[in-house]
């Protein structure tokens, strides 16, 4: 079998990237496989001590089979840096596994990761291989599932798809928000993961510097579909307010997997019973949101009253 091509992306968290390279050499198959770390440079705001600590954490000799270290001179910016590292990665290599800092990786990890890019690799309709699994009601540990979802947090593909995504610029438009409301509801899945529009329309004003929005963009777009694990082989610790990105909270918090997932399907259709775990995730994810949003108004019975009757006005005003 084949060993893709590790990518690790890295800034100023050097715990994170301690703890997630530890969770990677935990893997048997890392000492076999090459590893790229990019580290993007600083910029004015960048805790230059923490940057420091990650850069000469970097350039340590780990038991990989080969270890390449790339140091950004400048800020490009996480879109571009992760972009980029990818598409240079990619220049000579067939598929490769994408890693950020703040993951913890299960010990079949790799296991998983390059038997689904060995296996799936000359089917055009699998874009892209998860290593996170939301957390599901009804799974089967050892089984993996093919999805219209994707998830950033420890993933692969290969060249062939990651060059339609880079020679048609997927990168800098925001289609979705040209589609009409049936589709666009398709891609926040059920309105209920808006967040990945919302994250598209920030980085067209340059309010937010994301990737992983157009690359699902690209996939949706495609009509592609995604494989993921029934138990979650990545954990992403990046929750704890650290992150460039994510704030305080255990929302996508899941069972960490550290037996094998064996089966990969077959059949190349969506898995109804994923899709059905995914909704039942993002319902309860979607209700927890609104309440923290609102959760003021219910703090008493006359604060809710008010809210009530202020909705009603307004609606009888329309």
């Amino acid at each position: 079998m084949t060993n893709s091509p590790i990518i690790i992306f890295g800034y100023d968290r050097p715990n994170h990237l301690q703890n997630m390279v530890n969770s990677l050499i935990k893997n048997s198959e890392s000492k076999d496989s090459d590893v790229f770390f990019f580290i993007d440079g600083p910029t004015e705001k960048t805790n230059l001590k923490l940057h420091e600590e990650v850069v000469d954490y970097a350039n340590q000799k780990f038991p990989f089979k080969n270890q390449h270290t790339i140091i950004r001179e400048k800020n490009f910016t996480c879109k571009v840096n992760i972009i980029s590292g990818i598409s240079e990665v990619l220049q000579s290599y067939s598929s490769v596994i994408v890693l950020e800092d703040d993951l913890i990786l299960g010990n079949y990890f790799l296991d998983y990761m390059n038997k689904a890019l060995n296996f799936y690799k000359d089917n055009k309709e699998i874009w892209h291989i998860n290593g996170y699994a939301h957390p599901q009601l009804f799974r089967n540990k050892r089984k993996a599932s093919l999805s219209v979802l994707c998830q950033p947090w420890g993933w692969g593909t290969w060249d062939d798809r990651w060059k339609i995504f880079t020679e048609n610029k997927y990168y800098d438009q925001n289609i979705i928000s040209t589609l009409n409301d049936s589709e666009r509801k398709k891609f926040n899945f059920y309105n209920l993961a808006s967040y990945w529009e919302s994250a598209l329309k920030l980085d067209q004003v340059n309010e937010n510097s994301i990737w992983d929005a157009y690359w699902y963009q690209t996939v949706f777009l495609n009509n592609g579909l995604t494989v993921f694990p029934q138990l979650s082989h990545v954990h992403n610790s990046g929750f704890d307010g650290s992150g460039l990105h994510c704030g305080i909270n255990n929302d996508f918090d899941t069972k960490l997997n550290n037996i094998k997932t064996k089966t990969l399907p077959k059949k190349i259709n969506e898995s109804k019973l994923y899709r059905f775990n995914a909704y039942l995730f993002y319902k309860k994810y979607f209700l927890r949101r609104y309440y923290n949003f609102h959760k003021n108004k219910f703090e008493s019975f006359d604060t809710f009253k008010k809210w009530i009757l202020k909705k009603l006005i307004y609606k009888s005003v329309l």
